[in-house]
């Protein structure tokens, strides 16, 4: 027995990508590869948003910020990775 989903006419795949990135991007410090595809896909979702004139940019801006936090995250482990064998912990 197969589980189907129902099609949601509404989404856009530019935010299913944006936000499948997002997820990727949480991987502790192999996600940082996916926050800068994030942030291009969002900018492009909402470029074409805006001029598709759609009720969806938010959902862009949302990714984008969201990629943004989970950037400055990804930049603080990486330097943790970095200082902590150096002051010898």
């Amino acid at each position: 027995m197969a589980f189907d989903t129902p099609a949601i006419e509404d989404e856009d795949p530019t935010a299913d990508t944006a936000r499948a990135c997002i997820v990727y991007s949480l991987v502790p410090y192999l996600g940082i590869v996916f926050v800068p595809i994030a942030l291009a896909v969002s900018g492009f979702g909402y470029v074409r948003s805006r001029q598709n004139s759609r009720p969806e940019p938010k959902r862009f801006v949302f990714c984008a910020g969201l990629s943004l936090v989970v950037l400055a995250v990804q930049v603080f482990l990486w330097w943790l990775l970095y200082y902590i064998p150096k002051i010898g912990v």
